[in-house]
């Protein structure tokens, strides 16, 4: 068997595989990008709510009121606090993730160009094997008929 069909399964998983990662990438990608669209949608919700204390105290606002305010802002900013940390863990994962695609992206295209020279190696040789037998057919028509003629 030429070494290009033992080499055509090793790169199609390669393939197989680099396209894999780059759909989990991609699926990963976009769940990184609705949590950053859901860290602004909090920070808008938090200056919205600022936005409304300092309104709320412009006009005066007892003690009990103020409390309130100041505790749900102390939830969202935990809610903000741990957005964060979700953002940072989910963040590392899409890049290793880019870099693992990459890698093995890399290490299909490698295969894919040794596949390649194979092929064109093989070609080489059958071509030359072929005008070989080709030149030993003509010399010995060639041969025979000068014997015979």
């Amino acid at each position: 068997m030429k070494r290009s069909k033992r080499m055509e399964p090793v790169h199609r998983l390669a393939s197989e595989r680099a396209t894999e990662l780059a759909r989990v990438y991609a699926a990963r990608r976009e769940v990184l990008d609705q949590e950053h669209e859901r860290m602004a949608q909090l920070r808008g919700f938090r200056r919205d709510y600022e936005q409304k204390l300092a309104v709320a105290a412009g006009r005066g606002i007892d003690a009990y009121r103020l409390r309130d305010y100041n505790a749900f802002l102390a939830r969202i900013d935990g809610a903000i606090g741990q957005q964060q940390q979700s953002l940072a863990r989910l963040e590392g994962e899409v890049e290793g993730l880019r870099l693992t695609w990459l890698e093995q992206w890399g290490n299909a295209r490698a295969l894919e160009q040794l596949l390649t020279r194979y092929r064109h190696e093989e070609q080489r040789t059958d071509a030359a094997r072929d005008q070989r037998l080709h030149d030993e057919f003509a010399q010995r028509r060639t041969g025979r008929g000068g014997r015979h003629g």
